[in-house]
């Protein structure tokens, strides 16, 4: 039994990992339709499966055949096959932009989590990690509708995923943003603010859309604060879903921050590293909030 909690809220409800791991497969039901009818064929252990045979998957199988499949594919591929989605899921945003004009009342989804015996530094660490290893695997299995991930030296990363579960997924790049004007006031005390925003990456147009989370270290582990905020135009549903994404990313996460076990040397950088974001971090809100 693991020696760690994960407690999701949203809304102020508590929703069950029970739920999350639902939806969450219900999204690989929804990736291995698409696979199938573009014909991309799906392997577990080497073996290609038909679409009755993956519809019939445990969680943990779906996810390593659709890993592993997306790994062998790779990157250059991916952007091929999937094209057509990009070009159309462009379109969406470009409407959505123009159909914003600033300032922005912004649409919030917010989701919060907390934990116990999962450190801030843990989750930095589990970070380092994806963004070391920089490939399709590892994003595929924290969520189904990641299709595409690729990281650099500056914290910027490019995906494609189908955003807030919401028609063709996109082709975006994240670019974080010290001086980015907070959608939200953030919350007192916090430890880490990672905000930024988002480009299509094909057309380097700003979507309107900014992504703020919050994350606070507590004396038994750490609260965050996952915000997305859409432009005034996007459809609400892509608000909700996004809401369910970022359950279903941050649940399998933060699973895997809690295999992290930093050495000594490790814990102490990072706490260092911490400390100084944390004094950095309230000097900024000052200055943005006076």
């Amino acid at each position: 039994m693991a020696n760690y909690k994960i407690t999701f809220r949203v809304d102020g409800q508590v929703v069950t990992e029970e739920d999350i791991r639902a939806v969450e497969l219900q999204r690989y039901h929804h990736v291995f339709k698409i696979f199938d009818a573009k014909a991309i064929p799906i392997t577990l252990d080497n073996q290609i499966l038909d679409l009755e045979s993956l519809l019939q998957l445990p969680l943990e199988n779906a996810k390593v055949a659709l890993a592993e499949t997306r790994e062998k594919i790779g990157k250059q591929k991916m952007l091929t096959l999937f094209q057509s989605e990009i070009e159309e899921s462009n379109d969406m945003w470009r409407e959505i932009a123009l159909a914003s004009p600033d300032p922005q009342k912004y649409q919030a989804g917010i989701v919060e989590v907390e934990t116990e015996n999962i450190s801030l530094v843990q989750f930095m660490m589990f970070n380092q990690l994806l963004a070391k290893k920089n490939n399709l695997y590892l994003p595929s299995t924290i969520h189904p509708e990641h299709y595409y991930f690729d990281a650099n030296s500056k914290g910027e990363q490019t995906i494609i995923e189908t955003f807030g579960m919401y028609k063709e997924p996109s082709y975006l790049d994240l670019r974080p943003d010290s001086d980015i004007k907070y959608p939200i006031v953030p919350d007192h005390n916090v430890s880490l603010v990672m905000a930024g925003k988002t480009y299509l990456k094909s057309l380097n147009i700003d979507t309107k859309l900014i992504g703020m989370h919050q994350l606070t270290q507590t004396t038994t582990g750490m609260k965050v604060k996952l915000g997305v905020f859409l432009p005034t135009a996007a459809p609400k549903e892509i608000v909700d879903g996004h809401k369910w994404h970022l359950m279903v990313e941050f649940n399998n996460g933060l699973h895997i921050a809690a295999e992290q076990q930093p050495n000594a040397v490790q814990k102490f950088m990072l706490e260092m590293a911490i400390k100084h974001m944390e004094k950095k971090q309230h000097v900024a809100k000052q200055v943005k909030h006076e």
